[in-house]
């Protein structure tokens, strides 16, 4: 699977998630301990592990092609991190280009957030490595076990450059890449979590740090070039919390990866 971490190593598949099988049916759970969770709020790069790995699981299952995640919308409630949450793909549609799920987000059977997400179809080129054969019977047990006892930007080594401006840099470290050899899209949207907290922890101050509620993110390009560079801007009056974050491969000085409007709030 293209977003399916293939080492046991990988930092994104560290993020809480787990699988099962119910009536046929992939079905994620996510835990948030509070190492992950380290705001006080569900961190929302580890939801969009959730969403990417239980969509991109149930729509990609051709062996000649990527399944690369193309556009992502999450909605949270500012609330403290719930014990659990339970997502299940609900297909809208499944073509030989596109795929788009709606992946409803669940806390004790009630609904408590919502995603979209979409999906490319790309064939595989020369030279890319052998896609993972699916197995949704081995998929529940290729997670860890054990969640990371830190947070996703402590494990995967994002450097602060200026907190001010929103710039956060990661280097291409295997460990957080997907089969294809690109950047996995939870890191992706860690990468633009880092920098809203930063900009929002710099700007708006306050008792709290801020967390993001909200991201809308658009995937442009494979993030291939390292190191994966970060900007932000907040959109409008500050205190309303709405951030235009982009990502740029090459040290910053390349292509326009990926592009995302998000919004932070101050942590529960």
């Amino acid at each position: 699977m293209t977003d399916i971490p293939s080492a046991i190593s990988s930092v994104p598949s560290k993020l809480g998630t787990r699988l099962t099988l119910e009536d046929g049916q992939l079905v994620g759970h996510l835990s948030s301990p509070p190492e992950i969770a380290a705001r006080g709020a569900v961190s929302i790069a580890a939801v969009a592990f959730l969403i990417d790995v239980v969509g991109g699981m149930t729509i990609d299952n051709d062996p000649t092609n990527w399944a690369f995640t193309s556009d992502l919308v999450i909605r949270l409630p500012l609330a403290p991190a719930p014990v659990s949450i339970e997502t299940r793909a609900v297909i809208l549609r499944n073509g030989a280009r596109s795929a788009i799920c709606e992946m409803p987000l669940t806390v004790s059977g009630e609904e408590w957030g919502s995603s979209l997400i979409s999906f490319a179809k790309v064939p595989r080129r020369e030279g890319d490595p052998v896609k993972p054969p699916f197995d949704a019977h081995a998929a529940v047990t290729r997670m860890p076990t054990e969640p990371l006892k830190e947070t996703l930007r402590a494990a995967a080594g994002f450097v602060s450059r200026d907190r001010s401006q929103g710039i956060v840099a990661a280097e291409l470290r295997t460990e957080l890449l997907n089969p294809a050899g690109a950047m996995q899209g939870a890191v992706v949207a860690g990468l633009v979590e880092a920098a809203a907290e930063d900009l929002a922890d710099e700007q708006l101050g306050g008792d709290r740090p801020y967390v993001v509620t909200e991201m809308e993110v658009r995937v442009l390009a494979q993030n291939r070039q390292s190191p994966i560079v970060s900007s932000a801007r907040f959109v409008g009056i500050p205190a309303d919390g709405l951030m235009r974050v982009d990502l740029f491969d090459n040290d910053g000085k390349g292509k326009l990866t990926a592009a995302a409007v998000v919004r932070v709030a101050p942590g529960p």
